[in-house]
């Protein structure tokens, strides 16, 4: 029975995946549009919109969710009996494995970049979540050793820093769909997916377009 459990769970995975390329008309804007802003070429880049088509704010808190057919919310748990809770992962349409994700907040440490969050400037990522006072600063989202993202980041450490990137995607239902990628200093950025392991959905980061599609709904 479990053996069944997790070909089903693995069989959602892969259809979340595969909706990617035929729910969608192109998979990226590698290059961020931008606007002109004065006869002095200086520019700004575009917003970063939610799915009523505001633009995200710093210190809002949202709801990251894949839309892709399988797809879900992503969530905070404690999967490995750790003090504190520290995976990411994504929920995915099975009874027992539904639910309507963990709000998170963009969050900088610096306040004179503005109040919105534009395409590809720098953002740190935290759960807004109650938690006790030996797991208050454990809610940031960072990639570990292995490539997995999980908590226990630091705002300020240019090791936790994410972007979001503009994409040409379009999924029946939704708009306003957006890739993440980690960017610590001196590599390239790493977009972020997911992958299926011991029966939950992962968020890794991944090279070329494994990617996975997100959205931003008000929490």
């Amino acid at each position: 029975m479990k053996k069944c459990i997790n070909n089903i769970l693995s069989l959602l995975f892969v259809l979340s995946s595969l909706s990617l390329f035929a729910l969608s008309e192109c998979f990226s804007c590698e290059n961020p549009i931008v606007l002109p802003t004065s006869a002095d070429d200086n520019i700004v880049l575009p917003e970063v919109y939610d799915q009523d088509d505001d633009p995200i704010r710093i210190g809002m808190t949202y709801i990251i969710k894949n839309p892709n057919i399988g797809g879900g919310a992503v969530y905070l748990d404690n999967i490995g009996h750790l003090k504190c809770p520290n995976a990411v992962l994504q929920h995915i349409p099975v009874p027992g494995l539904m639910g309507n994700g963990t709000a998170v907040m963009f969050v900088r440490d610096k306040s004179d970049d503005g109040e919105v969050v534009r395409v590809m400037t720098l953002v740190y990522i935290k759960f807004f979540v109650e938690t006790t006072p030996l797991c208050v600063n454990e809610t940031v989202w960072k990639v570990n050793d292995e490539q997995i993202v999980v908590t226990g980041g630091e705002v300020g450490n240019e090791n936790d820093i994410f972007k979001i990137m503009s994409t040409d995607i379009k999924i029946r239902d939704y708009k306003n769909v957006y890739k993440l990628l980690h960017c610590p200093p001196y590599v390239k950025c790493n977009a972020i997916g997911g992958s299926f392991k011991n029966e939950h959905v992962r968020l890794v980061t991944v090279d070329g377009e494994g990617f996975t599609p997100f959205v931003f709904i008000k929490a």
